[in-house]
This record gives structure tokens, sequence and C-alpha cells, in this order.
């Protein structure tokens, strides 16, 4: 027996507003059809978000790789519909970012107190006192108070890096400000930098400390030599400067000059930046274990 045809209904029946088109001019809601109602359409709308996402994070990352600045710059002008959005794609990057640290360690971001008291230029003498002072108040001693406080830190550092972000948009707000932006503005560009940041030291870091070990046991260097902090340091410095350079010029449109000494400042900082978050992550592990 056939079905009955479904008339395209001219009444949304989700918002009662009436008109033409395949799509509610009000809310958007879906008109219905006979197609609808097909096991293809059915099995169809099951695999779509799977597909239609992943194309969507490919496209979106690839963008953000490939044309510096590109991304935030399609943001700024409305054209958004075919990108992933800057928080989502920023968390998406976190969560790999992690997932790779875990595999191979690389601790920009995750600090364990062993650095915050030996390996610590900024804040040691504050450091120090203050784990001697929630020692005291937890009456352990330091292997069981590393312990919990490295685990603990591990799960904050996850929490608190969006702080990251206000940072370098606030840098941007400051030597940017006869562009007359808004402090939002910055903040999308500023997202979009950190999400490159975290695919940079999360992946391409890892993967090319890993080509240099293996480059350094065939020419005999030791391992220790290529993987002391200051490779990665240069390395990563000067990703960043370049990739600021690009970004800055298509973004807010300076002069080149301008947009060289402002990236390369940037870049200069990021690991000041990063000492930052470690002393804000540093206070609030404290916090949470006492």
């Amino acid at each position: 027996m056939g079905v009955a045809p479904i008339e395209s209904s001219r009444t949304c029946p989700s918002c009662g507003a009436t008109g033409a088109g395949s799509y509610c001019d009000r809310c958007g809601e879906k008109r219905r059809n006979n197609h609808d109602f097909s096991i293809r359409h059915f099995l169809s709308e099951a695999v779509e978000p799977f597909t239609h996402f992943d194309s969507k994070i490919l496209r979106t990352a690839w963008r953000l790789v490939a044309h510096p600045g590109a991304l935030s710059a399609d943001y700024l002008d409305g054209r958004r519909i075919r990108y992933v959005n800057p928080l989502r794609l920023f968390l998406l990057f976190s969560i790999l970012y992690y997932f790779s640290n875990s595999i191979f360690p690389y601790n920009a971001f995750t600090t364990t107190l062993a650095t915050q008291l030996h390996q610590n230029d900024y804040y040691h003498s504050f450091a120090a006192d203050q784990v001697a002072v929630a020692m005291h108040g937890m009456g352990i001693e330091y292997p069981a108070f590393e312990h919990a406080y490295n685990e603990k830190t591990a799960i904050l550092s996850k929490t608190l890096l969006f702080t990251l972000i206000p940072v370098i948009a606030l840098l941007l707000y400051g030597f940017l400000f006869r562009k007359k932006r808004y402090y939002s503005e910055h903040l999308v560009v500023a997202t979009h930098f950190w999400s490159f940041a975290l695919i940079v030291i999360g992946v391409f870091i890892p993967a090319l400390m890993l080509v240099l070990v293996w480059m350094g046991a065939a020419f005999g260097v030791p391992a220790s030599v290529v993987m002391s902090d200051s490779v990665p340091t240069l390395i990563i410095q000067a990703m960043f400067a370049l990739y600021l350079f690009v970004m800055l010029l298509r973004v807010y449109r300076v002069s080149l000059w301008y947009s060289g000494l402002l990236a390369a400042a940037i870049a200069w900082s990021f690991f000041q930046i990063v000492w930052l978050f470690r002393f804000l992550l540093f206070v609030a592990t404290l916090n949470s274990l006492t």
C-alpha cells in the first residue's frame, strides 16, 4: 500500500511562524517532507553529526596551522559556520595535548613539585616556605606531600590552562589599542594562538624530539644533550615568532616592522607567561590540599 505524500507544512511546528523554504525563517526548524521519514534519512541522521564534525575539525585545524591568523580573521568578519568555535577548538586541542603528554612527557604546563622547588628562578623562596607551612599543617613528610601535590596539580593544570588565554589577549589589547578592537576580539585571536601552541607543544615537539634523539644516536650525540630544555625552547620560540608575525599582519594589518617586533616580544615572553601559569597552578594546588 502506498504512503500518502506529506506536504511541506507552511506553519512551523516549533514556533508557529509561516513562510516558504526548507527551513523556518524564525527558528531554523526544518520543514517536513517524505524523505524525512525514509530509512535512508534515518540512518544518515545518525551518522552525519560524526562525519560532519570530523570534517569540520580537520578543516579548522588545517586553516589554523597552515594559514596563521586566517581563522581569527574569518571569525571576526562573521565567516563562522564552516569552522569549529574558538573555545571548543581550544578544548579539543587541550585534550589532545594531555593525551600526547601522557605518552611523550614534555611538562610545559603540568609542573611537578620538584620543578616548582628546584627549577624555579622566579619564586623559589616563596614556594619553599609555602610547602613547609603546608606540610606542617597537614602533618605529613615530604614524600607523601609530594605524591599528593603531583596528583592534584596534574588535575588542576587541565582546568587552569584556560587562564593563559586572557594573558595573551591583554598583551594584544595593550600593544594594539590604536586598532580600537574590543577585548573580546583579542580573546578570539589569543584562543587561536594558544590552540596552535598546544599543537606545537603536544604533537610537533614530541615528534621532533624523537627524530633528534634517533639522529643524535646515529652520530654519537648523547640523548641528554638533544633533550635539554634549550633545544625545544628555541624551536618553540622561533615557531611562535614566525606564526605570530603572519597572524598579526593578517588580523590587525599592522606594519611589517611592528608585527615583527611584537611577534618577537610575545614569543620571547612565552616561557615567562608559562611561569606565571605555573605560579597560579602552585597556589591553587596548595590551597586545594590544605
